[in-house]
């Protein structure tokens, strides 16, 4: 049986645009049948002690961290497996962020392309993104083309996720693993692998 995920998700302690709780987000979560989800909240990491309080509490379900950071050049980036604090600066040009990404592992997803302008402003040929979110609560079904066509010019991996601020938008989109990894690392090479597809329902 295939796991579903969910990557894009805010919650309200560490988003301010958020309206959901953490646990708010974990129930809906559970509710939608989804096996687990990454909190990516602007600027901010859930720090490790309360993923792991919040892991013991609902196992099986599986709750990791991310973030979202907003690079100067005006682009979204979700980021999974970087828990340096120095990744929670609001400074980050795309260039510099990707280099300290790149050190520590990590990995690299444009959040909601074209959603304020008809391009990506990024320098992708110098430094790809490992992957593009297709869909979410904020990328519309017509940008759909433009994405696919920028994914295959970069060999970016397509993904699909909620950007879930509520709990009415937890599970829109999500994306399918053969199971549901133990670890963010084993998340990370879960992603780096391309053992997931990005499902839109």
């Amino acid at each position: 049986m295939r796991m579903k995920l969910d990557l894009h998700v805010h919650a309200s302690e560490y988003s301010s645009c958020a309206i959901a709780t953490m646990e708010e987000q974990i129930r809906a979560a559970i509710t939608v049948g989804l096996s687990g989800i990454v909190f990516t909240n602007h600027h901010r990491l859930v720090p490790a002690q309360q993923l792991r309080e919040l892991n013991d509490v609902y196992a099986p379900f599986m709750i990791f961290g991310g973030i979202e950071i907003t690079v100067r050049e005006g682009e979204d980036i979700l980021v999974y497996g970087v828990d340096d604090p120095a990744i929670e600066s609001i400074e980050w040009d795309y260039p510099r962020l990707h280099a300290f990404v790149r050190q520590r592992g990590g990995y690299m997803v444009i959040a909601h392309p074209f959603r304020y302008r008809q391009g990506v402003n990024l320098e992708l040929e110098a430094y790809p993104a490992d992957a593009i979110e297709l869909r979410s609560s904020n990328i519309g079904p017509e940008n759909e083309l433009k994405i696919r066509k920028l994914a295959k010019q970069h060999k970016m991996r397509l993904m699909c996720n909620s950007d879930a601020h509520s709990t009415d938008k937890i599970g829109l989109h999500y994306n399918l693993f053969r199971r549901v990894p133990p670890h963010i690392e084993e998340l990370i090479d879960f992603l780096r692998s391309c053992e997931f597809s990005g499902i839109v329902k």
